[in-house]
């Protein structure tokens, strides 16, 4: 499977099921930055992911972190966003979603791409995975920006379900507050 900037397989890791995401080679990048993206983004992704877990949240356990690749457990499940192709998300799995984010923001995590596309149901509860955009960040911005990606994600009611769910989970009105700003600029550019 290839993703923007990488390509995951499965693989075996001691005897257990595993995935690698390999950050492969950009032609149009010069090969001396190319390398130091690639390295740089591999090594944060890991991180986010062991601080996550730490937070406890549910994510792929990291197994193995090379210079541009990561081996992890292999997530069994079904992604969130096939399974709404079928089917309304429930409130619980609103609720769900709402209270990772804010665990992940209490960490101190923003996950940068925060959408059903990267939330799995499996088993054990939902989980988070791809945190390759994902950064370190206390910001207010930077997390209500997570927040409205997964608002605009869902749409509609859903949506706004979500970001009520978000704020009696995180308490922090000010993520809040900035979501509807983050929206009033982008309808205003939108117009612009």
């Amino acid at each position: 499977m290839a993703g923007a900037e990488a390509v995951l397989r499965k693989l075996s890791v001691m005897g257990r099921k595993a995935v690698e995401k390999l950050r492969v080679e950009k032609k149009y990048r010069v090969a001396l930055l190319d390398r130091q993206i690639r390295g740089s983004r591999t090594k944060r992704e890991a991180r986010l992911l062991a601080r996550a877990k730490q937070a406890g949240v549910l994510c792929p356990v990291v197994y193995e972190v090379g210079e541009f690749f990561i081996r992890m457990k292999f997530l069994e499940g079904k992604m969130l966003h096939h399974e709404l192709g079928k089917r309304k998300i429930t409130r619980r799995e609103i609720k769900e979603a709402a209270g990772i984010l804010a665990r992940l923001h209490s960490a101190g995590i923003v996950h940068g791409d925060y959408t059903p596309a990267n939330l799995m149901l499996t088993k054990e509860g939902m989980a988070v995975i791809d945190f390759g955009l994902g950064s370190i960040s206390n910001d207010c911005e930077d997390k209500a920006t997570d927040v409205v990606t997964m608002k605009k994600a869902l749409g509609g009611m859903a949506g706004s379900r979500f970001v009520a769910e978000y704020l009696a989970a995180s308490k922090n009105r000010r993520v809040v507050e900035l979501v509807a700003e983050i929206e009033r600029r982008a309808r205003y550019m939108e117009r612009g």
